[in-house]
């Protein structure tokens, strides 16, 4: 009787939401305006109806299940760590959003029962035909790596279908999310929603043995989640790898003709540079630290001279186009200054406070937060002080709706900033340290050449 009352409580997860459906526009137009570009694929691979359990890797904290709930039309509870639960306005938010909490032995032994609710509440919601998500890896990395799957997904899912003799029909959707930069603002997200597991498909290895369906189950998520993603298994050459997907990305899309460069064709690229690597690696381990050797130097001139692949992989830098790009971010700069001002407190702040957290995956989680719940408190400040001076309506109006604006425009005025800097840097380089201009083009043409032959002959066709 005690069970049912704590399940009741939560029975606004039990179903669609229509009030949940108004009261996210809010959090989803944020999360579209925080992201420079979001790519999304295989939404037709999601079943129209549930139960679904949805078991995306997990990069980046509490953006992960945001990038899962804004791009597919469902509302899904989700399974998260417990520790982000401790503040009670934050608790309230997350529950809200449909997500709960999982202790870990971490959060203390006391507390490991309190899980017994959490997965009554989302067999609740299963039975419920609505859709739970869970991480299978149970832990976030900022490694582009799928760690061991945990058995989260499988305890709950045989759990909810033992209890209705396999007839619940739950199929759990992997689901691969990339991030450019996991830790930025106007970064780039991919997600990409892979074929549904038919959990009846395990029905007899569960009679059989539950351990034994169990363990099969986290293989076939693993098999699943791993195309869906950018993996990269190497542990010792990891940076390696990550370095020559940044170089490589570009150069590859043109050698097989994939296309434009478009963010779906570089993770296409991205997966056959990193299985060429991985197939070349296993014939030749020792020619691998030769490849490392000349990535680190690269690696290191690029550093020394603040510059990017962006910059260094220009093959020709033109004088007059960069005169041409600084006279258009001069004219800009009334508009870079204007919505600097005005957005200085919510920009800058958050980067304050991130400094004082050490776990980057949740960077983006609190600069999401500052945005959801504190600049809109900023901006009606800066709004009623602006009132005070200005009191004709169309005019308070304007500079209301110029913040949000001019700010947005002052980060992309920004990013080119950035990129004609590198230009800048480049020139200098080239003119006064003609001998390191040289070396780091020739390391960029020089690992170009030998990635060309690699991938060539060790090339697998990407999913």
């Amino acid at each position: 009787m005690e069970k049912e009352k704590q399940l009741e409580k939560y029975k606004h997860l039990y179903k669609h939401s229509k009030t949940w459906d108004v009261l996210s526009l809010f959090v989803k137009l944020s999360h579209i305006l925080f992201y420079k570009n979001i790519i999304v694929e295989g939404k037709e691979n999601v079943p129209k109806e549930g139960p679904l359990i949805f078991a995306p890797n997990h990069q980046n904290a509490l953006m992960d299940p945001l990038a899962v709930l804004f791009n597919i039309n469902r509302q899904i509870v989700f399974l998260a760590r417990s520790d982000v639960f401790k503040n009670k306005l934050v608790a309230k938010f997350l529950i809200f959003l449909k997500i709960l909490p999982v202790f870990r032995i971490r959060d203390g032994k006391e507390n490991l029962a309190n899980n017994d609710l959490t997965f009554d509440i989302a067999t609740r919601v299963l039975e419920s035909k609505q859709n739970v998500g869970i991480f299978p890896e149970a832990r976030h990395t900022y490694k582009r790596r799928l760690l061991n799957l945990k058995k989260g997904i499988p305890r709950l899912a045989f759990m909810a279908e033992e209890k209705h003799d396999f007839n619940l029909g739950i199929r759990i959707v992997p689901v691969g999310i990339y991030y450019r930069h996991y830790n930025r603002m106007r970064s780039i997200l991919h997600v990409r929603y892979g074929k549904p597991i038919y959990l009846k498909d395990f029905k007899e290895d569960y009679i059989e043995s539950p351990q034994k369906a169990m363990l099969s189950l986290k293989d076939a998520m693993d098999v699943s989640l791993r195309p869906l993603m950018i993996d990269i298994r190497s542990i010792e050459l990891y940076d390696t790898y990550e370095s020559i997907r940044r170089l490589y990305v570009k150069n590859l899309i043109r050698k097989f003709k994939l296309g434009k460069i478009s963010q779906i064709n570089k993770f296409k690229a991205d997966k056959i540079t990193i299985q060429a690597l991985e197939l070349y690696e296993k014939d030749y381990p020792e020619k691998m630290p030769e490849i490392k050797a000349k990535v680190e130097e690269y690696e290191a001139l690029k550093t020394k001279y603040k510059l990017s692949d962006q910059s260094v992989e220009k093959p020709f830098l033109s004088l007059f186009r960069i005169i041409i790009n600084t006279f258009i971010l001069l004219i800009s700069i009334p508009g870079f200054v204007y919505g600097l001002v005005n957005n200085a407190i919510a920009y800058f702040v958050p980067k304050v406070l991130v400094l004082k957290i050490k776990d980057k995956q949740f960077h983006s989680s609190i600069k999401f937060g500052w945005a959801i719940f504190i600049i809109p408190i900023i901006y009606a400040i800066q709004i009623g002080v602006v009132a005070i001076f200005l009191h004709k309506f169309w005019m308070i109006l304007a500079y209301a709706l110029s913040l949000p604006v001019f700010g947005l425009l002052a980060r992309v005025i920004a990013e080119w900033l950035v990129i004609l800097i590198e230009d800048y840097r480049l020139l200098q380089l080239r003119n006064l340290k003609p001998s390191d201009y040289k070396k780091i083009k020739e390391l960029h043409k020089n690992l170009i050449l030998e990635l060309d032959l690699i991938v060539t002959h060790w090339n697998r066709k990407p999913e």
